[in-house]
């Protein structure tokens, strides 16, 4: 059940809107007294008059008018259920915004607002992040908490960023990225690394854009180039990614180039790649140092010192030259394209348009990588690329066909002469590393670079400690030790962690699904590495085994909070331990493997251990709906569990619908519950083995001290009275009430059958 809230009102206008059935306040001015303290999303529960009457139960139009009828009234009180919205918009300006974001359950949701935040006024902690959208269109939903927050933090100098945020028990919008139709930036001084962008694809396709550099925030991935303008008039159109890294990289000393960014979902994108050279009133061909051939004139040579070196390359096509007063020549041979040249010498606004049919690709290609995966397929000895994603950043660099020749890390270790099983092997195994380099080869031309002398020599790390993204499949790494921790003992030469993993380091956790193994020895380990071997992302921390005090220990007893609702866990075992977890689980990260659930609390006080895993089922499948579980679990190397105790609330009150109830009682002198019925609407909220203190019925009278016959009857003469408040009390609880009740009262009537102390009566 939600919080509530009751502050008084002051008399006069409140200046807030109200919309429903049960009234929600859907928007608050600034002007308006409870502005801060009431917030978007609260439902009415009570208007509470200065005479003490109470209104409740009022739509939006009757509130309103109750409102404006009372406006006068000083010592007004209004209540209020703070309810979450189903939804909230929000602008936020540039700068900070003092919104922390986090995942939870599965959800990026609002976990904390600054307290010098001016959004503390408008928002709600516990809402979650559905959408965010920026000043020039680009909009994402569906995303995770960090990556909602790189987007923050990259448009920090956006006045006009839109965040949506949604009730999180509603549906949440799909993960989708929307860009812009179009997008014209300015694109600063340097290379596309110095820059921060990675281009892939057969037309330019941004693929990452570098956090922290200078286009954060401005390009975006997913944005197609359609055209590089430079500061001199030449045009870049429909180039490659890796014609347009060679022309950005080629033009890095110029200032005021402007890219033009397309959506590739939402526009035609040209056809052709084309380069629009802009040339100088004066000179020929042969003075600009550029040399053509063929019957269509092609660029054969342009000579090291031309300006236009980088620019254009052999086997660009001359399809139109011109100059400013719109002449134009299409399809002119060599020879012709040169007399026009020569021939237009000391005219304004001359060009040429190429197209880049550049026919001659590159022998030899190296490729250096990001972190994460290649999206690309091989095959055969050595490693051919038979086919690749469109997002590989292979794409549009490297041609299908070509061979894999060598794969350099960052650590200096460079692997030579691979099939393809070493060479995958190898990249998942450094998934994480920042600068891998492969260099590929058409094998026709140039030959593998043969393995040197020494090369196979094992590569040890010296740090005390490390820590091993683990690839799928085997290992090939033996172990030693009785005893935690385990000993990396060989290292084989087949083995993907060749180099990475050195021999006499100590395991001190393997992470398997987000769950930490520790304390594990040879046997442990290697039996959860064989029974995990096709999960991938598994990582293994290493230390130097004679820092003894810094391994990981399983924890004595620890306690987590249980979220509502199912919890995706599988318990097996006399003593009950998390086996296995489903997909999204809220609390798999949460249960260190090596322990058992010893105890279940509940938020009222209610308290029981010493049970089985099939009483554990029960027990939490019962109390699913509550909120404030918590589970109790113990190290089940070191600690026994506790003896059979169930520990009840001293005292519970609690307000019963109309209907039926589905509760047994026990009890010839003092009715007890003795059992909760399947579709009873008090499963989880009261106890089995509690006494019933007290049931009062609106209108006066109050009943107490009853027998289970007594209590059965009552609650079923008044099962469509609402508003019944029933006291239960601990069996421990000895300020049991006193007998109140007439045995002669009608509401008890009935037949004179003869109770046992085993007589057990069901309500409804």
């Amino acid at each position: 059940m939600a919080p509530s809230i009751k502050v008084p009102i002051p008399n006069g206008q409140l200046n807030i809107a109200f919309k429903g059935d049960t009234p929600k306040i859907s928007g608050l001015a600034e002007s308006s007294p409870l502005y801060g303290i009431m917030k978007i999303g609260y439902s009415f529960e009570q208007l509470i008059l200065g005479d003490g009457a109470i209104m409740e139960g009022l739509d939006t139009y009757e509130l309103v008018a109750a409102l404006n009828e009372h406006a006068e009234d000083k010592n007004r009180k209004l209540k209020m259920e703070m309810s979450l919205p189903a939804e909230s918009t929000i602008v936020l300006q540039s700068g900070a915004h003092g919104l922390y974001i986090e995942d939870k359950f599965g959800k990026a949701l609002l976990t904390r607002i600054a307290y010098d935040s001016p959004l503390r006024k408008e928002l709600r902690v516990g809402m979650a992040v559905d959408a965010i959208e920026l000043e020039d269109g680009y909009k994402v939903t569906g995303y995770s908490a960090e990556e909602f927050n790189e987007i923050l933090d990259s448009s920090d100098n956006d006045a006009q960023r839109t965040l949506i945020l949604r009730d999180p028990n509603s549906e949440l919008s799909s993960r989708q990225c929307i860009l812009p139709m179009y997008k014209k930036i300015d694109l600063p001084m340097g290379t596309t690394d110095e820059v921060g962008l990675r281009l892939t694809g057969e037309i330019s396709k941004i693929a990452s854009v570098k956090a922290g550099g200078p286009l954060a925030g401005t390009a975006r991935p997913g944005f197609v180039i359609e055209m590089l303008k430079h500061p001199d008039g030449h045009e870049f159109r429909g180039l490659s990614g890796t014609q347009m890294t060679e022309t950005i990289d080629g033009t890095s000393g110029a200032d005021g180039r402007v890219v033009i960014l397309k959506n590739p979902e939402t526009n035609k994108l040209p056809s052709m790649a084309t380069t629009k050279i802009m040339l100088p009133t004066n000179g020929t061909l042969e003075e600009m140092g550029i040399s053509v051939k063929g019957s269509v004139a092609t660029i054969s040579d342009v000579a090291d010192g031309s300006t236009y070196k980088g620019l254009m390359s052999n086997g660009f096509l001359v399809s139109t030259c011109g100059w400013g007063d719109g002449t134009e020549f299409q399809g002119l041979s060599d020879v012709e394209l040169d007399e026009v040249i020569r021939d237009s010498s000391g005219l304004e606004g001359r060009y040429m348009v190429l197209e880049n049919q550049n026919g001659v690709s590159p022998s030899i290609v190296n490729v250096e990588l990001q972190p994460g995966k290649l999206g690309a397929v091989f095959k055969g000895a050595p490693p051919q690329l038979t086919r690749m994603t469109d997002e590989s950043p292979l794409n549009g660099v490297v041609e299908i066909g070509m061979t894999v020749d060598t794969l350099k890390l960052s650590n200096g270790k460079t692997y030579y002469c691979m099939d393809t099983l070493e060479f995958t092997n190898a990249l998942k195994a450094h998934g994480d590393d920042p600068s891998r380099e492969i260099r590929f080869i058409k094998q026709s031309e140039v030959e593998l670079t043969p393995e040197p002398d020494g090369q196979n020599q094992e590569y040890r790390p010296t740090a005390d400690e490390l820590t091993v993204e683990l690839p799928t499949g085997k290992l090939s790494i033996t172990f030693k030790g009785t005893e935690p921790p385990a000993i990396v003992s060989t290292v084989k030469d087949t083995s993907p962690l060749l180099g990475q993993v050195p021999s006499g380091m100590g395991v001190d956790v393997v992470i398997v699904n987000d769950r930490e193994h520790m304390e594990l020895n040879a046997a442990d380990l290697a039996e959860l590495l064989k029974a995990t071997s096709t999960v991938p992302g598994r990582i293994m921390k290493l230390r130097d085994p004679d820092n003894k005090n810094e391994f990981s220990k399983i924890p004595d007893e620890v306690e987590i909070p249980l979220p509502s609702g199912k919890l995706g866990c599988t318990f097996s075992g006399k003593l009950p331990v998390a086996k296995s977890f489903k997909e999204g689980s809220p609390i798999a990260s949460l249960i260190p493997p090596g322990m058992f659930v010893d105890m279940l609390k509940l938020a009222d006080g209610y308290c029981v251990s010493g049970f089985g895993t099939r009483e554990l089922v029960g027990l939490l499948g019962q109390f699913s709906k509550q909120e404030g579980r918590t589970l109790v679990l113990k190290n089940i190397k070191t600690e026994r569990p506790s003896p059979k105790e169930e520990t009840f609330p001293d005292e519970k009150q609690i307000s019963l619908s109309t209907g039926k109830l589905g509760v047994s009682f026990k009890g010839s002198k003092q009715a007890r519950i003795s059992r909760l019925h399947e579709d009873s609407v008090l499963l989880g909220t009261v106890h089995v083995g509690m006494y019933l203190d007290t049931l009062t019925i609106p209108g006066g009278s109050c009943f107490s001290g009853m027998t289970a016959k007594e209590a059965a009857r009552v609650l079923v003469d008044t099962k469509n009275v609402d508003g019944r408040l029933m006291v239960l009390k601990s069996p421990e609880n000895k300020t049991l009430a006193t007998r109140n009740i007439d045995n002669d009262d009608a509401s008890i009537g009935g037949s004179s059958q003869d109770m046992s102390d085993n007589f057990s009566r069901r309500v409804g």
